[in-house]
């Protein structure tokens, strides 16, 4: 099986046209996607930052609540 594997390497796989990327970035830029669901998506992204970083300010308050009561105690 590696022989059969070395002369497949050996030769040429794929040959891509020169024009290949221009067709790739001209279908991406022509996709059905709207203007509506980009902003759904803009506005989805900031609901998600927003409730990461509260909850990350709530892990600090929590954090720094445990250090007040533990040297509180002593």
């Amino acid at each position: 099986m590696n022989k059969e594997l070395e002369n497949l390497l050996k030769g040429e796989l794929l040959s891509v046209p020169n024009d290949f990327t221009e067709r790739v970035m001209n279908e991406i830029n022509q996709s059905p996607m709207s203007i509506s669901k980009k902003i759904g998506r803009k506005w989805l992204q900031w609901f998600v930052v927003l409730c990461t970083g509260s909850l990350g300010i709530v892990e600090l308050f929590s954090f720094i609540f445990g250090i007040w009561t533990t040297t509180a105690a002593y």
